[in-house]
């Protein structure tokens, strides 16, 4: 019995002395984002300015900027603000990154994009590396979004897949048994509906991260995603209601 609590005693002190003597980590996944230029822009530049005050000013780490446009990959060797490049009103991949070694900010790496979002400091300051990242995920959660990210679209897209295919089959069941081709229009709709749900770009209406070089002023157009979900949903709910509390042949159809 002594000897295992002097065996965890010693792993203690080594697993200290080891993080003492190295650097400290601090990993953040963020949700699905939309952010402005401007926004990003304020982002980058505190974190520009907390790393220079950790490291001093006269440091000279070196720092890339990295942008996808079209499928394309632009690397630019140094801080370049994100309303300073030159893309179209929308971008769906941005990386920022930051390295100087033996330094109490000695990493920092933000990569946005569909699949992953995460920022991630290193240093050997405990402190710096803390407030850093929690400073950048507080940030960054401010434009956060319900709706996007794969994850997101995988639970919407089975759930409106499942909700059209079942409206098209009951509904075409209904037509055919009492005849009334009147309601043909209920099948016909969904089956519009499923073909939207296939065919629809979902990774770039719903995305993981989009980047606006600028807002639209209107509101339908700034949240066109999500009033496209609600209005899915509502037509998805309306054909089930119409299926199922049909009345015009005066009975409820079960």
């Amino acid at each position: 019995m002594r000897f295992a609590v002097l065996l965890s005693v010693c792993v203690s002190l080594a697993t200290t002395s080891l993080s003492d003597g190295g650097e400290i980590s601090q990993v953040h996944d963020l949700p699905a984002l939309k952010i402005g230029a401007t926004d990003l822009d304020a982002i980058l530049l505190k974190t520009r300015s907390l790393i220079d005050a950790a490291n001093g000013p006269e440091d000279s780490g070196c720092e890339m900027v990295k942008v996808s446009i079209d499928g394309h990959n632009i690397e630019i060797p140094h801080l370049s603000l994100a309303s300073s490049v030159a893309f179209p009103n929308e971008l769906f991949e941005f990386s920022y990154m930051y390295s100087q070694p033996d330094k109490p900010i000695s990493s920092v790496r933000i990569d946005l994009g569909d699949s992953l979002r995460r920022v991630s400091v290193s240093g050997a300051s405990a402190d710096k590396v803390e407030g850093l990242s929690k400073l950048l995920e507080k940030d960054f959660r401010r434009h956060a979004t319900a709706a996007g990210g794969g994850k997101f679209r995988r639970v919407a897209g089975i759930s409106f897949s499942m909700a059209f295919l079942t409206s098209v089959m009951i509904s075409s069941a209904y037509c055919w048994n009492t005849r009334n081709y009147r309601a043909l229009g209920m099948p016909i709709c969904a089956a519009v509906g499923f073909l939207l749900v296939l065919l629809v770009p979902w990774n770039r209406f719903l995305p993981g991260f989009v980047l606006y070089q600028r807002y639209s002023p209107f509101f339908l157009i700034r949240h066109a995603s999500q009033v496209f979900v609600v209005c899915l949903s509502r037509l998805s709910s309306e054909f089930h209601y119409s299926i199922f509390f049909h009345e015009s042949s005066g009975r409820v159809f079960v």
